[in-house]
Parts: C-alpha cells; sequence; structure tokens
C-alpha cells in the first residue's frame, strides 16, 4: 500500500490513477500526515449504472425526486 499527499495527487492525478489501475495497488491519500482516503481500483462487476436512470431527467414531483 501506497501514501501520498493531497498536494501530490492535486499535482500527479492522471500519472497515479493509470498506475493504480495497472498495478491494483491501493493508494493512501494522507492530509497533514493523516490518513483521510482510500483509492484503489475497482472491477466493472463491482457496480452497474441503471439503464433506466440514463438520460433521465426528474424534476420535482414524482416517483423517486428528492
Amino acid at each position: 500500500m501506497r501514501f501520498i499527499t493531497v498536494t501530490e495527487l492535486r499535482a500527479q492525478a492522471p500519472k497515479i490513477i493509470s498506475e493504480i489501475e495497472n498495478s491494483g495497488e491501493e493508494v493512501v491519500i494522507t492530509k497533514n500526515g493523516k490518513p483521510v482516503v482510500l483509492i484503489r481500483p475497482v472491477e466493472e462487476n463491482e457496480f452497474e449504472l441503471k439503464t433506466s436512470m440514463k438520460g433521465e431527467k426528474k424534476h420535482g414531483k414524482g416517483k423517486g425526486a428528492l
């Protein structure tokens, strides 16, 4: 497991994400020396987008509106 700072992530996000994707390694993001976020690769089968939600606009009243 690798540790990097928020500053490093901000400066090198695309590179870091590619490294995580290629290596499968988890990375802990630290802020002021304390771990705050864990970034890890995910597999497609770990979640799925509901096709009914794609492009759907929900406004105001109706089923599922917040």
